[in-house]
């Protein structure tokens, strides 16, 4: 695995930044007035949906690793795009047989049905005979299609297909529903063991992005904020909150790059890696949002500042395709099944 980013992928990265830096006022927005996209949406959709998508599946043949650098430079200006749920969706199919043409063209976006009611991921998921169509915490991003994970595999169901019931979320830059798939699915096929990994892995780069964002917000004010004729930066009770985030930030972002390689490459121990991956990033974009509220002092927890917007997306996102406590219990397992002796 290389240890630093091609120079392509850093033109990807400064390509997409730039584009999300021209719309880091569009979650304030929606909390004012309700999710809209993004002007830059519908290009983000045409030009990097292919990302992560092998020539096999219908893509350009770029890296998962591509994905991650686009879907965390949304992350940081926190970009209601529907790219990295489109995306999540798409990855979910990888390896299925399932047409991913329309998505990747930017014909259709779909969003992904993973959660159900009061269980955490998908483990076990094939197992049960019983499992239920009713899914939660779907994005309600006005999505032309639905991909469900189900008993039988993923389903490609249209969205007129499905009953949608809008729930309130925490973060209206990121609407949810409850979702039960009543129509024929459009294609169906047994999901690949990675493709939720890859999904979850896609979730996992938006958070390292918001920690980031976080944190950039958090160093600007405590470098301009002025208490007792010194800025706060100064005082170690502030720096050493900022660096403690940096290093949790750090290690969810490395995480999440090698687990992409892992489970591209087929790796043997890409599932924990993808698991870890996701609960760390989780972790960190909660803890940075909140050391950042800290930062700004009494001001930080007002509407009128923005430390709140990465808050709000951090605890969507960490419950989102399996709780951070869920995936630590697999990675656990995982770990422990691995080194169980074999009969």
């Amino acid at each position: 695995m290389r240890a630093t980013f091609t120079q392509e992928q850093s033109d990807l990265e400064k390509t997409v930044r730039s584009v999300a830096e021209g719309e880091r006022a569009h979650a304030r927005h929606c909390l004012e007035h309700g999710w809209s996209a993004p002007a830059s949406d519908a290009g983000l959709l045409r030009d990097f949906a292919v990302l992560g998508v092998p020539e096999a599946d219908g893509g350009v043949g770029s890296s998962l690793v591509d994905l991650m650098i686009a879907v965390e430079a949304l992350g940081r200006w926190a970009v209601p795009s529907r790219l990295s749920v489109h995306a999540a969706a798409v990855q979910a199919l990888v390896g299925s047989d399932v047409d991913l043409e329309p998505a990747l063209e930017g014909r259709e976006v779909w969003a992904l049905a993973v959660d159900e009611p009061g269980v955490s991921g998908w483990a076990g998921l094939a197992d049960r005979a019983d499992a239920p169509a009713a899914k939660t915490l779907v994005p309600d991003i006005g999505a032309d299609a639905v991909v469900a994970l189900g008993t039988d595999g993923a389903r490609l169901v249209d969205a007129a297909g499905c009953d949608w019931t809008s729930r309130e979320s925490l973060d209206e830059a990121r609407p949810l529903a409850d979702v039960v798939v009543t129509g024929a699915a459009r294609a169906s096929g047994p999901t690949q063991a990675e493709g939720p990994l890859r999904s979850a892995l896609v979730v996992a780069a938006e958070l390292c992005g918001l920690t980031q964002g976080a944190l950039a917000l958090a160093g600007d004010h405590a470098r301009s904020r002025q208490q007792f004729g010194r800025v706060i930066g100064s005082f170690q009770g502030v720096a050493f909150q900022l660096a403690d985030v940096a290093v949790a930030g750090k290690a969810a972002w490395d995480l999440t790059v090698h687990a992409a390689w892992a489970v591209e490459n087929g790796r043997p121990d890409a599932a924990i890696q993808a698991h870890a991956a996701k609960a760390a990033a989780g972790k960190a974009a909660v803890f940075a949002a909140e050391r950042c509220i800290q930062v700004h002092g009494g001001m930080g927890i007002t509407r009128e500042a923005d430390p709140h917007l990465y808050l709000r997306r951090a605890f969507v996102l960490d419950a989102t395709l399996g709780a951070g406590s869920w995936h630590r219990r697999r990675v656990g397992e995982l770990r422990i099944a691995a080194t169980a002796p074999r009969p």
